[in-house]
């Protein structure tokens, strides 16, 4: 008996359970993501504040939120968890540095939030793939 039931169940089309992403609308999808004002209004505050040490609390508290809260809204709304917004805004904002001066490695790092230019060099290389010397170069 146990045989034929097994066998019964085997021959049933497989169950498509519900899941409520695919059902959720466009408006569905966004929830608990920051709204757009907020993001415009953090990545104001990151591009102005490159050089200052940006945390995590000092960010949530820019909009007002709790730093749970804000960290799974902003990686929902971005993409990436601020830190790693941060970083990358940092190394580009480095890049366009090292492009229109001829300013020191080391003298851009701390210009632009790194505490040194080994910290700034691990940071550039993970990002672009090469070490900053070497795409400056590469640039010219």
């Amino acid at each position: 008996m146990q045989a034929t039931l097994i066998s019964t169940f085997s021959k049933a089309p497989p169950v498509r359970r519900f899941h409520a992403a695919r059902c959720a609308t466009s408006a569905d999808r966004h929830k608990g993501a920051l709204a757009p004002w907020q993001v415009r209004q953090l990545t104001a505050h990151i591009d102005a504040n490159l050089c200052a040490t940006l945390r995590t609390t000092h960010l949530a508290a820019t909009v007002g939120l709790s730093v749970s809260h804000f960290s799974r809204a902003f990686k929902n709304a971005v993409g990436v968890p601020a830190r790693v917004y941060v970083l990358r805004r940092r190394v580009a904002a480095a890049c366009e540095a090292m492009l229109a001066s001829e300013e020191a490695l080391t003298d851009i790092a701390h210009a632009h939030g790194f505490c040194d230019q080994s910290h700034f060099t691990r940071a550039f290389q993970m990002q672009i793939g090469m070490g900053p010397q070497a795409w400056r170069r590469s640039q010219r």
